[in-house]
């Protein structure tokens, strides 16, 4: 697959927002993958969720370093990814949004390829490489065929943020993400989209690497998932899938 898209057609403007929670190690290795696009972010958005290491420091030199590119946002406590992805869509202003975890970052050509394919889509999705500590990135994957949202949708949490791109009157149009969620908050969140009428579509393209760095995960948390999960699945879009 092809990371890299040939210039074409003049692309819409986006802006990204980086929720960040104790990331002070990998959080500007995120922001510099978005800054070295071909085709550059209007602003990137770092919204530091209340940390206790020194990850808002790092985010505060970053604004320094990149004046009129990255905006540091530094809450005084933790809300949650959810809260700080909709602080950070709030003080976005460009047409499209894309939400990159602090943890993971974006390879070359990813928003070429994403709002490429964007004129008849509200969030388009690419693959993405996982990355387990320091080890080599695996294959390319993709959890959603392409075909029905719904299906794909009903038969997990098959969109990542960190590669998927999404338009800003959608966000707002569903309320953004749901703070009541600690995990699936991005399969709640694309459930909801879809039940809005919102056009998924799908690039064959490696736009992200998801990468395990030290940190905990609440999706390693069994049970909150296990009841997350239940939640997201009673939404009535899925009452005959």
């Amino acid at each position: 697959m092809s990371e890299m898209f040939a210039a074409g057609p003049r692309l819409p403007a986006y802006d990204v927002v980086i929720p960040c929670y104790n990331r002070a190690h990998s959080v500007a290795e995120a922001v510099e993958s978005v800054l070295t696009q071909d085709h550059a972010p209007a602003r990137v958005i770092v919204v530091d969720d209340g940390s206790h290491d020194d990850s808002a420091h790092v985010i505060r030199a970053l604004e320094a370093a990149y004046p009129g590119c990255v905006t540091a946002a530094i809450l005084p406590r933790n809300g949650g990814a959810s809260n700080a992805r909709n602080v950070g869509a709030a003080l976005a202003g460009s047409d499209w949004i894309a939400f990159l975890d602090s943890d993971d970052r974006w390879l070359p050509g990813a928003a070429r390829a994403l709002l490429g394919a964007a004129a008849d889509a509200d969030v388009v999705v690419g693959y993405f490489e996982r990355v387990e500590g320091d080890g080599a990135p695996q294959a390319p994957e993709c959890h959603w065929d392409g075909g029905c949202i719904r299906a794909g949708l009903a038969s997990g949490g098959v969109i990542g943020p960190s590669w998927a791109i999404v338009r800003r009157t959608t966000v707002f149009a569903v309320d953004g993400f749901d703070p009541s969620f600690h995990n699936c908050n991005d399969w709640d969140f694309y459930t909801r989209v879809g039940a809005a009428g919102g056009r998924f579509a799908r690039v064959e393209a490696v736009v992200a690497q998801y990468r395990t760095v030290p940190g905990s995960r609440l999706v390693n948390d069994t049970a909150i998932g296990a009841e997350n999960a239940r939640r997201v699945l009673a939404h009535p879009y899925f009452a005959d899938a």
